[in-house]
């Protein structure tokens, strides 16, 4: 999974904490191949790519540093908007963790699910420093 951001310094930093594991890769893509690759004569991308812990899953956090972009609105609601979903044990620590590295809850605490494949468990969702929507799910 890959969201572009703004600030690759302040996403790397956030998700090195929520993760509590360094990137498996940190640099500047700026080879020829990458202007092919996405679209953009002499692109030059700020990456930092981390393994989401306990799956084979990765996340990439890309900061185009030519060509820049501009903000959009990455409201949940807005058609093409992603987010990413984390399971955990422990909501109610997990909550307090992600708010306390900067994230900001949607609810004023984890919400319970009451109909559907997840009824009975537990769900958050958070913006992270970036604006991106982060969503924890609990799974006990």
């Amino acid at each position: 999974m890959g969201f572009t951001v703004a600030d690759i310094a302040e996403a790397t930093a956030f998700y090195r904490a929520v993760f509590e594991s360094e990137p498996l890769v940190r640099r500047v893509y700026d080879a020829p191949y990458t202007s092919l690759q996405v679209g953009y004569p002499d692109a030059r991308l700020d990456i930092a790519i981390f393994r989401i812990p306990g799956s084979d899953g990765l996340l990439e956090l890309i900061q185009y540093l030519n060509p820049t972009g501009v903000p959009v609105d990455v409201e949940t609601k807005n058609p093409g908007t992603a987010h990413l979903c984390l399971n955990t044990d422990d909501l109610d620590a997990e909550y307090a963790r992600l708010t306390g590295l900067g994230a900001t809850p949607r609810s004023d605490a984890p919400v319970e699910i009451t109909s559907g494949p997840n009824a009975g468990r537990r769900v958050a969702y958070f913006r992270d420093p970036q604006g991106l929507t982060l969503e924890l799910m609990e799974l006990r």
